[in-house]
């Protein structure tokens, strides 16, 4: 027979179970670690309550107290379990609700890239009820001058590392459009990078028109960028109101990669 669990019984365990967890937080934001009476006073609790969670957490290994200062730190404990969850991220699978979203919402095409060896690789793409005929296909590799989820990613890593990709990789005219000066390119980023958003107006396919966003993993590192990209006639009109949408889906997949959570 199942024993029925009250809301008056789990209610001090939550309570409990909330402020270690906020404790755990908190401790996080201490480099040299903290003392009980610095704990007690952010906490708003008393150093009994503190000293109890405190003792709770070395036990299982979770907490360290230094033996000449007697501050308080977190263990590399808490290190594995993070490794463990980033093992376990899926990127395709946890943007590829907003992507869809973004599709419905646009009717156009919507890409998901990352960064491969200097190129983007495309890893989703899920087609709006629009029709569009474009060279992107999932496992599709493209230059990233050129392309506005290119440029995304691009404008968010460091100049060093654009300068090498440009190097080897060159910036060849797929249009007329195309960017193809380094100097002119990088300036180009720096706009990008301020304004959130990238496009490619007909830069790397005639006709074509795309707006892209970056997308940030929980240590601030852009890994990947989304797009919705259609034909110049029909992007023209819609391009600021599209740039706040992907603007907005970018930031959504990002939180749920944890960006943000540190700050």
């Amino acid at each position: 027979m199942t024993e029925k669990v009250s809301h008056e019984s789990i209610e001090p365990a939550v309570k409990s179970l909330g402020r270690a967890l906020r404790l755990a937080e908190v401790l996080s934001h201490y480099a040299e670690g903290a003392t009980l009476k610095e704990l007690s006073a952010e906490l708003g609790l008393p150093k009994s309550t503190v000293h109890r969670l405190l003792q709770a957490f070395r036990e299982l290994g979770y907490v360290e107290q230094d033996a000449v200062s007697g501050r308080y730190r977190l263990s590399v404990k808490w290190l594995g379990i993070s490794l463990r969850i980033l093992e376990h991220i899926d990127l395709r699978k946890i943007a590829r609700e907003t992507l869809m979203a973004l599709a419905h919402m646009s009717g156009e095409v919507i890409h998901l890239v990352v960064l491969n060896a200097g190129e983007v690789v495309y890893i989703d793409k899920v087609e709006g009820k629009e029709t569009i005929r474009m060279h992107s296909r999932i496992g599709h590799r493209a230059p990233v001058h050129c392309t506005a989820v290119g440029k995304s990613i691009l404008a968010h890593l460091p100049e060093e590392d654009v300068r090498t990709i440009l190097a080897e990789h060159g910036l060849p005219a797929h249009t007329p459009q195309t960017i193809t000066d380094p100097g002119t390119l990088l300036k180009h980023l720096r706009q990008v990078r301020e304004r959130g958003v990238a496009y490619d107006l007909e830069e790397n396919e005639p006709d074509i028109t795309c707006v892209a966003a970056p997308i940030f993993d929980h240590s601030g590192h852009v890994v990947a960028a989304l797009s919705i990209s259609g034909p110049t006639h029909r992007m023209k009109p819609r391009l600021e109101s599209l740039s706040e949408h992907v603007k907005k889906a970018g930031d959504t997949i990002s939180r749920r990669l944890g960006y943000g959570m540190n700050t």
